[in-house]
């Protein structure tokens, strides 16, 4: 970073520091107000207010201070995995996107994946662990068949259903042309 600390203040909850940016040769000077503690730092750029990235002056306070991870004031949520399973709301609690293209069940679906993998990377490759989940797994789908009252689809009927239609008993083949 072509950044580094002119001035600095200290306020009664942080301090006040000037950071000149020194890239492109422009070296413009920038007022950044941290706040030691709970660590977030406001730029007066704006970048993070506006788009939702820290910043270079930002960045260049919270190294100074020593910080070996990113606080999680600025792991906004459009930047993590699992960004499309939830409402997408901006620093200010204004909601951005929301997510009405996924329904309630695919969300139960998803949460119900995270946890599955989850349990399984705790497992690891432990044996005892892997045999703790495989017998919980058996026993949830034993739970499942008995609520469905034991009518299995066929593969075919399975197929049907997803399709949206039955596949037709006779089929006429037409010669051609």
């Amino acid at each position: 970073m072509d950044c580094e600390v002119d001035d600095k203040q200290v306020l009664e909850d942080g301090h006040v520091i000037s950071i000149v940016d020194n890239s492109h040769n422009m070296g413009v000077k920038r007022q950044v107000v941290y706040n030691t503690s709970n660590h977030v730092a406001h730029c007066s750029c704006k970048k993070f207010e506006c788009e939702g990235i820290p910043y270079r002056h930002i960045l260049c306070v919270l190294k100074g201070k020593g910080l070996r991870k990113m606080p999680n004031y600025y792991i906004l949520n459009r930047w993590t995995k699992t960004a499309s399973s939830k409402s997408i709301f901006d620093v200010n609690g204004i909601l951005l996107e929301a997510c009405s293209q996924l329904l309630h069940e695919d969300m139960l679906i998803l949460h119900n994946w995270l946890e599955f993998l989850n349990c399984m990377r705790i497992a690891g490759r432990d044996p005892k662990k892997l045999g703790l989940v495989r017998k919980r797994i058996q026993n949830v789908l034993k739970e499942l068949k008995e609520l469905d009252g034991g009518t299995s689809k066929s593969k075919i009927s399975e197929l049907e259903s997803f399709i949206g239609s039955s596949a037709s008993e006779q089929i006429d083949i037409l010669p051609p042309k």
